[in-house]
Parts: C-alpha cells; sequence; structure tokens
C-alpha cells in the first residue's frame, strides 16, 4: 500500500473534511521527523552520540556527554544540501532537485569545574557544565515532479466518489457537479455520479509538489561528570518551524462520444442535442488543473534526560529518554480546480470554469505532540579510535492532535484513530567509527538505517557517511562530512474508490536522495 494513499491523496479538493483527514495526517508525522543535529563528526559517526561526549552535538542528543568537558568549546557548523528525486509513474521515469545550503549547527559549552572551588580532582562531582545549541535538524525544500499516462483512472473519478459520498453534493460537490458539466448520474446506483471522461486513450497526468521551509531548536543543556564514571545531563529544548507546499496537479483527456456514453447511461441527458450545455461537452479535449497551496508554522517545547556510565575506561554506555515535543501549529490553506475545453483540433477553449476560493480555502490552528524516544547506546575506546552504536525507539503511534480551535470535535477523533491505525512504533540504529591516523588527523564513518513508521506501507531510509577532522594549533579544529540519504517509498497523486471502479489507485515509485556535505569549524578555550 503506498504512503499517500494512507495519507494525503488529493483529499483537499474535498472541502475542509478532507483536508483535516488527509493533509493532516500527514503533517502530523512531517512535523514530527527531524534528527539530533550537530558536528559534522558526529555525523560522519552516523549521527551515533548516545554513549559519547566531549562534543557539540551532545548538547543535543545526549546531554550527559556535556560532562566529558574538561575546557571551553564553540563552534559552528555550515550545511550544502542537494534534494534529488527519481520517480517512475506508469513506466515513464522523471527527475527533479532542489539545492540548500544553510547554518546547520552552533554551539557554545562552558566548562564549569568545582576544583575552581576547591573540589576533588578525582572523585565527587568533577564539573557542571552548560551548552548552549542552536541546530536545524530538517530542511523541508523539496521538488518532486512525476508524470505518465494512465490507462486506468482518471482523477475525475475520485471526484466523483466525492460527490457521490454522502453530503457531498454540499458546498464543493455541488460547485462541480452544477459547473464542470463533467459529471452524469451513475444509472446503477441511485444517488451516484459517474464522469464522462472516456478511457480509450488514457489521461495524461503530471504531479509536481514544491516544498519549503525548515524546521530548527534551540536548546539549553546541562551536563555534570561524577568521578569520571558517571555522567549525567538534562535539556530544554525549543523548536520553531516553516512549512510551505505548493502542489500542481494537471490532466489531459477526453470526454466520451455518444456511443461510449449509451454503453455507459443510455438515458443520459448528454445525450439529448436539446440540452445544448451538456451536448456540447461530448468529445471534446479537456485540461483539468488542480492547484493546492498550504503555509504552516510552530512552536513547540520538549525536554530530555540522559545518562553515561563508563564500566572501564574505555567502556562506556549511554541512555536518553527525550519527551514529546509539545507544538502548537497554524495551518492555511487554499485550493481549487480549473477546467478548460477544446473542441478537436482547436488551440483555443471554448468553455472554461474554476472552482471559487471560498470552497477551497482552510484555516486550523491545533496542537500536536511528537514521538517520544528512548535510545540506548555503547562506546569503546581503542588506542587509535572508537567504536559507538544506537538503538532507538520511536512511537510513532503515540502521536496525538488536538484542535484548539473547535473547529470539530469528531475531526479530533478521527485524526487520533487515523493515527493510531496508520502508524507504529519504529527501531532506529545508528553506527559509526572514528580511526586516528596521527595526532592531527582522523578519519570516521558511519551508518544509520530508520525503521518504518507505517503500518501497511512500504517505506525504506538509511544513511551512510564518511568524514575527516583535523586538529590545528591553539585549540582549533576542522571537520569535513559528506553523508547520503537514500529513501525509497510509493505515493498517489489521487485516491479512488477501488472496489468500485475495480483498478487500483495510481502509484509512483520515488526514490529521494539527500546529499549533504557539512563543514565545522571550532575551537576550545
Amino acid at each position: 500500500m503506498t504512503i499517500k494513499k494512507l495519507l494525503f491523496g488529493t483529499a483537499f479538493l474535498f472541502g475542509a473534511t478532507g483536508i483535516a483527514q488527509a493533509q493532516y495526517s500527514k503533517d502530523v508525522l512531517l512535523f514530527s521527523q527531524g534528527d539530533n543535529g550537530g558536528t559534522a563528526r558526529f555525523k560522519a559517526m552516523g549521527n551515533a552520540s548516545t554513549a559519547l561526549g566531549g562534543d557539540i552535538s551532545s548538547i543535543t542528543s545526549n546531554p550527559a556527554g556535556l560532562g566529558y568537558f574538561n575546557q571551553s568549546d564553540i563552534s559552528v557548523t555550515g550545511r550544502y544540501l542537494n534534494n534529488k528525486n527519481k520517480t517512475d509513474y506508469f513506466g515513464q521515469n522523471s527527475n527533479s532537485s532542489k539545492n540548500n545550503f544553510n547554518l546547520d549547527n552552533a554551539g557554545i559549552v562552558f566548562h564549569l569545574p568545582t576544583y575552581r572551588n576547591g573540589g576533588n580532582l578525582e572523585k565527587g562531582w568533577l564539573n557542571f557544565n552548560v551548552g548552549i545549541a542552536y541546530n536545524r535538524n530538517y530542511v523541508y525544500n523539496n521538488l518532486l515532479e512525476y508524470r505518465g499516462v494512465n490507462n486506468t483512472s482518471s482523477i475525475t473519478d475520485a471526484y466523483s466518489d466525492q460527490i457521490s459520498s454522502p453530503n457531498g453534493m454540499n458546498g464543493w460537490g455541488q460547485e462541480i457537479y452544477n459547473n464542470s458539466l463533467l459529471f452524469d448520474v451513475d444509472p446503477k446506483n441511485a444517488g451516484a455520479y459517474i464522469p464522462i471522461t472516456g478511457r480509450k486513450d488514457g489521461f495524461d497526468q503530471v504531479n509536481s509538489i514544491l516544498e519549503k521551509g525548515s524546521k530548527s531548536e534551540s536548546v539549553l543543556s546541562f551536563g555534570a561528570n561524577y568521578s569520571n564514571k558517571l555522567y549525567l545531563g538534562a535539556s530544554l529544548g525549543f523548536t520553531a518551524f516553516t512549512y510551505d507546499n505548493s502542489s500542481w496537479y494537471t490532466e489531459y483527456g477526453r470526454t466520451m462520444n455518444a456511443n461510449e456514453l449509451k454503453q455507459v447511461n443510455p438515458e443520459s441527458e448528454f445525450l439529448n442535442p436539446k440540452n445544448v450545455k451538456k451536448h456540447e461537452m461530448l468529445d471534446k479535449d479537456y485540461e483539468l488543473f488542480d492547484d493546492y497551496v498550504q503555509a504552516t508554522d510552530g512552536t513547540g517545547v520538549d525536554f530530555k534526560l540522559g545518562m553515561i556510565y563508563k564500566f572501564t575506561p574505555t567502556f562506556s554506555m549511554g541512555f536518553t529518554a527525550k519527551s514529546p515535543t509539545f507544538m502548537s501549529i497554524r495551518d492555511e490553506s487554499y485550493s481549487n480546480a480549473e477546467f478548460r475545453y477544446f473542441r478537436p483540433d482547436e488551440d483555443k477553449s471554448f468553455k472554461e470554469y474554476r472552482t471559487s476560493d471560498d470552497a477551497g480555502h482552510s484555516y486550523l490552528e491545533y496542537n500536536m505532540n511528537t514521538p517520544y524516544r528512548l535510545s540506548l547506546g555503547a562506546s569503546q575506546v581503542f588506542s587509535k579510535g572508537l567504536i559507538t552504536a544506537d538503538v532507538e525507539w520511536v512511537d510513532y503511534g503515540a502521536m496525538r492532535f488536538k484542535d484548539v480551535g473547535n473547529y470539530s470535535k469528531t475531526l479530533e477523533q478521527n485524526m487520533n484513530q487515523n493515527i493510531k491505525d496508520t502508524y507504529q512504533g519504529a527501531f532506529n540504529a545508528r553506527i559509526g567509527g572514528e580511526l586516528l591516523f596521527d595526532n592531527v588527523f582522523s578519519g570516521r564513518a558511519g551508518f544509520n538505517y530508520s525503521g518504518n513508521p507505517y503500518k501497511n506501507a512500504d517505506y525504506t531510509n538509511y544513511t551512510a557517511s564518511l568524514g575527516v577532522g583535523a586538529k590545528l594549533s591553539r585549540g582549533l579544529y576542522i571537520d569535513l562530512t559528506g553523508a547520503y540519504n537514500a529513501i525509497n517509498y510509493k505515493e498517489s497523486p489521487y485516491v479512488i474508490d477501488e472496489q468500485y471502479w475495480n483498478t487500483a489507485s495510481p502509484v509512483a515509485d520515488i526514490k529521494n536522495q539527500r546529499t549533504s556535505v557539512m563543514l565545522t569549524i571550532g575551537s576550545k578555550f
């Protein structure tokens, strides 16, 4: 089953209820995505940082790692991102890409040793360090496009499903039925409607989606060191994000001729020459445009507790527990459909229709809770390097949606039930290592696997990374990392009643490839 079929087929075409139960279901997961962020060094090691300390990344990953610092540290990390999509839609391949450069991370750690106040240098509480960081943990910038000739269904099938649904002839449905002149009564099902689109030559379809925005967090962390054995930490994070989505679906087709329509509905009003308004719609070319624009922003807060324990001077294990991010979100969206009709061999349309702005406008304020996360990690240090690994549990089924504008209590109930039915808990696994070439240069490698958050959809997500680092004079250091992230999934530009139409909703196979280059410059002082 496809992800988009589960979440966000073009239900925004079907009014506010469709928007809520489809688009917002997708958004709950979208705004929950992100990683711990940090420096190029930890990114190179697969972002496996639960059982490691002494890096700026500890501020946002495991705050207990701040206890490792024996001097203050400051760093800045920039990232170049190439987001590329390869798609297959009815055998036609398409490529699209979008580039982005941004400040990925900036942080500072203040080393506050207790011995400055006469504390013991070996036992007891040795320091209480403080870290402050800014982290961009997800970039939404993406351009996705796929196209092909669909010989099995039209988006007008999805329209007719909605028009035929309970209360479907209210608002948007009534407007589409009366003005598009593209739908007829279903002679086999009372109260149902069917499109008059022809099937013989198929439908030329194009779907384009442009996403912009990012999600970032500002974090205040505290870490302490007890006898160089036990490290404890806590952090408070403040999240902010903006997300813009512009989607354009286009379909080119042809309406039925009189003989084709007679086989479907011999009593159709479209067959009556006296009904000129409808009769002239037969055997005509059409262009159908479906546009959707969404602008969303939100803020949130979360907290994290962490610990690291050194069983030996070289082997340690760590644990973190991150609360849900409690978010407040504002969402505004606009959708419309436009129809143009052409006589054979004519370039100028003889009829045009566009849905009203009021029918496609939606505004909603809501709260959501992202999943909680539990991480367990281990690390082993050698004379010439280290190896570290993490496993993380994320309960996506525990995400929650709450309508704060009293838009609809039914919406809230349906949304949360949809979340439970759609999402599941998943394990993420990370592993990485570092090799010291000499006292100056080091090399790193890592691998990161993200589990499938969906109960009934195909989804794979993994990241491989390589990096190098150099320690320069006077505490200055520089790290460079390249990371390749691949996400494979399927989506449908629209969803139809497969049992009624006796065919499956259209599916695009998508391979999303995100290639990042990160550079960190820092200094210990």
